[in-house]
């Protein structure tokens, strides 16, 4: 009894540690990583004639989606204001934006400009059309990808 006893856990321990051991033959993988959008918002004050811009890096192709979100007065911090406003997307040169799409635009919560991007670097740009009179506080959500 004692021998068989001896016999079987030699066995056991022989299947476990078979078990346990030997070589990885799966090949390890990489995770893939997954982008979303980027969302990038662009605050600055804008004078009656002038412009501001906004760079900005799209890392691959689809929709960039640029929103005028708020024109505030800047002698009343908080109040809005309904003035018209160029904006575009461009593309950097030195210090301004050479616009290739643009609209004529009012605050609101909608993507008031749409364009498809490849890669690359782009800018927004927001401008004066002629409707100021006074200098006002403004934002613009850039949405990319």
């Amino acid at each position: 009894m004692k021998w068989t006893f001896a016999t079987l856990s030699a066995v056991v321990l022989a299947l476990a540690c078979a078990a346990c051991g030997g070589a990885d033959t799966t090949t390890p993988t990489t995770p893939t990583v997954t982008t979303g959008p980027s969302t990038e918002l662009f605050e600055a004050k804008l004078s009656p004639g002038g412009f501001a811009f906004y760079s900005f890096t799209v890392t691959s192709t689809g929709s960039t989606n640029v929103m005028l979100a708020s024109v505030t007065t800047s002698t009343s911090p908080g109040a809005s204001s309904a003035v018209a406003l160029g904006l575009a997307i461009g593309t950097p040169l030195g210090e301004d934006c050479v616009i290739t799409t643009a609209v004529i635009a009012s605050a609101g919560l909608t993507s008031q400009l749409v364009s498809s991007l490849t890669p690359g670097t782009y800018c927004t740009r927001v401008y004066d059309i002629g409707n100021l009179r006074s200098t006002v506080n403004f934002a613009v959500r850039i949405l990319h990808t």
